[in-house]
């Protein structure tokens, strides 16, 4: 009986703090609503009422906040700059248009037109243009999350209900179930206390992998074929909650050539370069809306094919000079605009089009060998995110996981993919080129992802690839024990007769072959 007061004395004071924490920084927690048919259930019931506890094993969830992972507008030129050395190949010219405008976007030169702040890449298919808008939207914006830790919260509160409800049997079948509610709802509370005593101390989130384009701050879209003003407006709303999320948000619209009518261009026009005397571009949330979402802070990126001719010259790898490249996207813009019987709108005359051309086949290869490096640098990443998932935490001690090892790719695959690009992009009969960036596209698509979803996935005994070698375990004074992961990973690509190279990852003996 003692004990039983004690602990309902203890339950009373923790949950005294736990409604004064609440009503400071209240969280979305449901609780359920079905009607109680036992006694211990009656007493749980009336306890959530009057005290919702988390129905998940996550830390707390928190409002909306704007993009943490936005850079530092002083920074995003120097990223962009270090990004382009690093994994892109070519297109020297189109770069110094990009260069351009991201002063404008960090506020180093004025914005005065939609010149400012929109930048239309067209040329030949797989030439890199969306590749190019990928790599500004992650200099302006890291492709990772805050994803919480998780807590060990299930075994505490176990203990906390057979201990109560032990000591509660003195007091009949009533008393077990108050101990039980009690040790409960103790066990949560000292749990989220101990959390926010510690928080300085013990950060309760991670950076996880988010890639482009689903990461905050940035919104990609794809016109379909024969989109009409309907597409231009659901983009539209979609665009407005991005902004309202993040004003400096990078806006990425593909394929704005498969627009089919004058009123679809002539809105995108208007949303792209605003109207009248008033230049700012301003979205609407709904179409019922009033609310008017400004986009003076953003960064738009177009691409376009216009559905060129891969007999154009102008384009080819062999292009001589840059003033060529102009000539032959201006020819096609005319010849675009007059199969369509429309006259290209104002908007689309202002705006300066940034040519590309193919790639040679000595570029496919480079492309190739930085391909493969930013996916191991993409793995290495998973797999860091993958260990802080497995990190656990309770009142009495910690488990943390890391591994130190890399991950590499041999010569062997990087000639599998090169010859694979190579002999595809020379029979490739496709209008637009020989569309070389966009094989490796499709190759990413269709192994690369798989075998990153498969990098960390579990097998029949519940290890991954990198845990199942085995780890060495250290224990520090305050009972937090680390378990180090040391395996080496080789990304192998396999030839596969007639269709796309196969992708895996598997762990080192020697050498990557």
């Amino acid at each position: 009986a003692i004990q039983a007061r004690a602990g309902l004395t203890l339950f009373n004071l923790l949950a005294s703090h736990e409604r004064e924490r609440r009503s400071l920084a209240p969280a979305a927690i449901s609780s359920s609503t079905a009607c109680p048919q036992s006694s211990p259930q009656i007493l749980l019931y009336f306890l959530r009422k009057q005290l919702p506890w988390p129905s998940s094993n996550t830390w707390p969830v928190r409002a909306p906040m704007p993009c943490g992972n936005a850079a530092p507008k002083s920074k995003v030129k120097e990223r962009f700059e270090a990004s382009l050395r690093r994994d892109y190949v070519g297109q020297q010219q189109a770069a110094n248009f990009v260069r351009a405008i991201l002063e404008s976007y960090t506020g180093l030169a004025q914005r005065s037109t939609c010149v400012d702040w929109v930048l239309h890449l067209t040329g030949p298919s797989g030439s890199g243009k969306s590749f190019l808008a990928q790599l500004i939207a992650e200099a302006a914006f890291e492709p990772w999350e805050e994803e919480p830790y998780p807590r060990a919260q299930l075994g505490l509160a176990g203990a906390g209900c057979a201990l109560l409800s032990f000591a509660g049997t003195l007091l009949g079948p009533l008393g077990t179930a108050i101990g039980c509610a009690a040790g409960v709802a103790g066990s949560y509370a000292a749990m989220d206390a101990a959390y926010y005593s510690l928080s300085a101390l013990m950060p309760s989130t991670f950076r996880s992998v988010k890639s482009f384009p689903s990461q905050c701050g940035v919104r990609q879209h794809k016109f379909a074929r024969h989109s009409g003003i309907n597409e231009v407006l659901q983009w539209e709303y979609a665009v407005a909650k991005e902004l309202l999320r993040d004003p400096s948000a990078v806006i990425i619209l593909d394929d704005v050539s498969r627009l089919e009518d004058k009123a679809a261009f002539d809105h995108l026009g208007k949303l792209l370069c605003g109207v009248g005397s008033n230049s700012i571009p301003e979205f609407r949330t709904g179409p019922h809306s009033a609310e008017l979402v400004p986009a003076s802070h953003a960064l738009f990126v177009l691409t376009s094919d216009l559905e060129l001719d891969h007999a154009t010259r102008e384009l080819s790898c062999e292009a001589s000079s840059f003033e060529r490249m102009l000539s032959g996207v201006r020819s096609q813009s005319e010849v675009f605009w007059t199969e369509r019987r429309l006259v290209a709108p104002d908007w689309w005359q202002q705006l300066p089009i940034v040519p590309f051309r193919e790639l040679c086949d000595d570029e496919m290869s480079e492309v190739a060998r930085k391909y493969l490096t930013r996916q191991c640098v993409e793995a290495s990443r998973r797999v860091h995110a993958h260990m802080a998932r497995r990190r656990s935490w309770a009142i009495n001690g910690a488990q943390v996981h890391r591994w130190i090892g890399t991950v590499q790719f041999g010569p062997r695959s990087l000639r599998v993919l090169d010859a694979y690009a190579t002999e595809t992009a020379a029979r490739n009969a496709l209008v637009g080129g020989q569309q070389g960036a966009w094989i490796i596209s499709d190759f990413h698509l269709n192994s690369m992802r798989p075998a990153m979803q498969q990098l960390t996935a579990p097998d029949a005994h519940g290890d991954s690839l990198v845990t199942a070698g085995g780890h060495h375990r250290e224990t520090s004074t305050f009972n937090t024990s680390t378990l180090t992961y040391t395996a080496e990973l080789c990304l192998e690509i396999t030839q596969q007769e007639g269709v796309v190279p196969s992708a895996k990852f598997t762990r080192m003996q020697q050498v990557c072959p």
